[in-house]
């Protein structure tokens, strides 16, 4: 059995997560403490350094899957044009997603000494 229809399924979760993670943080009510903001940098700062292995992953495969002959062109052309072109960039993807999850995690280190505003509220007696 093969694992596409799962992987297809939790990248749409994955894509579903994020839609719902920028509900979460939108407006006032969506974080109220700096810890919250440094948990989140953290936690998406894990879940994109993990997006390279997947991009590799797919990238082999389609090499894989085009060297066996089990690609096609729906336009009649060469796959392994279109196959190279992916390739290269999910490259680039897999280099930008490494440099997004380190700037998400230098984001979250400067965030470990902040706390909420040690200042008393105004409208208190």
């Amino acid at each position: 059995m093969s694992d596409s229809p799962r992987a297809t399924a939790l990248a749409r979760q994955a894509a579903e997560a994020l839609r719902s993670l920028n509900h979460a943080t939108l407006g006032p009510d969506g974080i109220s403490q700096p810890g919250e903001a440094y948990d989140v940098l953290g936690d998406l700062s894990l879940a994109v350094s993990r997006i390279p292995q997947a991009l590799a992953q797919l990238g082999r495969w389609l090499a894989a899957a085009l060297a066996a002959g089990q690609l096609g062109s729906s336009n009649g052309t060469d796959p392994s044009v279109a196959v190279s072109g992916a390739w290269m960039f999910i490259s680039d993807a897999r280099g930008s997603a490494a440099a997004l999850a380190g700037n998400l995690s230098l984001a979250q280190q400067q965030l470990s000494a902040v706390s909420g505003s040690l200042a008393e509220p105004e409208d208190q007696p």
